[in-house]
């Protein structure tokens, strides 16, 4: 027999933090449902990628582990990806945006901003590092569409 257990969470698809609640297989580790919860901003009701789009959480081919470090490839495009410190990976990152800033321009040089990341804070601040260090106003985000 299954130990069958319900666990609400916030649908991770965009932004607007519907609640949905799962109904998992605990013994499998395995979701085996997903309905809305009644939530502040959708209220019992969820989109079409929240009731349908979570199968993914069962399909262990596209599901990878977590990055824990920053990765570079060293020996160019065709090389692996190898693990190294953060200080590495951002003088890596620095030196690479100074380089197509020398050589093309500031404007070969775009940011886009993501509603499922950290926050408001953390697009504000993309977008002031790409107009105020890079000095582009190629900036977008995917609430536009």
């Amino acid at each position: 027999m299954s130990n069958i257990k319900e666990i609400q969470s916030t649908c991770a698809y965009c932004g607007a933090g519907c609640q949905i609640l799962f109904t998992v297989d605990t013994d499998q580790n395995k979701v085996l449902e997903a309905v809305p919860a009644n939530g502040r901003t959708n209220e019992g009701t969820l989109c079409l990628k929240g009731w349908y789009g979570w199968d993914y959480l069962n399909d262990p081919q596209i599901l990878t582990k977590r990055l824990k470090k920053p990765m570079i490839r060293k020996g160019g495009r065709s090389s692996p990806l190898v693990e190294v410190e953060w200080d590495e990976a951002i003088s890596y990152v620095a030196g690479r945006l100074t380089e197509i800033k020398k050589k093309f321009g500031p404007n070969a040089i775009m940011g886009t901003g993501s509603a499922r990341g950290p926050g408001n804070e953390a697009n504000y601040i993309m977008q002031k590092f790409m107009r105020a260090c890079i000095g582009t106003n190629n900036v977008d985000h995917c609430a536009r569409i």
